[in-house]
């Protein structure tokens, strides 16, 4: 069973394999989350959390588009980005260069850190579909110290 967590860090959580770009390390795949070295229909399950807005708004898409190309049929994506419209508020009401604007673009600390583009449900929905997956479950939880965006999306 290939299960994979992508943007995994160098900690991908149990059971799952890691892919990351910027990782080298045993047990990490290390490639572009828009360009997986695996066959069409060979993925069980895609975890990824706060790692798609470490992408080019412009590849969004491509990536999706990637991600059901090789997942199996029926099988499930979870995907956990901040909700930007969050992050945005809680700057707006301190306008500091901390942690806060952080949230918006990352902490910066090497290139796999800096976000590239944010979400809201809507925009995340129409990303989704338009990558060809035609239903998701969605909604809002407290994670990494913020208001995060889930979906769960079937092939």
């Amino acid at each position: 069973m290939l299960k994979l967590d992508i943007g995994s860090g160098p900690f991908p959580i149990p059971g799952f394999t890691g892919v990351d770009r910027y990782i080298a390390s045993d047990g990490i795949v290390n490639a572009n989350m828009w360009e997986l070295p695996y066959a069409d229909d060979s993925v069980d399950e895609i975890y990824s959390s706060h790692a798609l807005e470490h992408v080019e708004k412009r590849m969004i898409i491509p990536t999706l588009k990637e991600w059901r190309r090789v997942l199996k049929p029926g099988a499930t994506a979870t995907l956990f980005v901040p909700d930007l419209e969050w992050c945005c508020r809680q700057w707006l009401e301190r306008q500091t260069n901390d942690w806060y604007l952080d949230i918006i673009f990352g902490n910066q600390t090497h290139p796999g850190e800096f976000h590239k583009t944010g979400f809201t449900t809507n925009l995340m929905l129409g990303y989704l579909g338009n990558a060809g997956f035609t239903e998701a479950r969605h909604g809002a939880i407290e994670d990494h110290e913020q208001n995060t965006l889930f979906f769960v999306v079937s092939k």
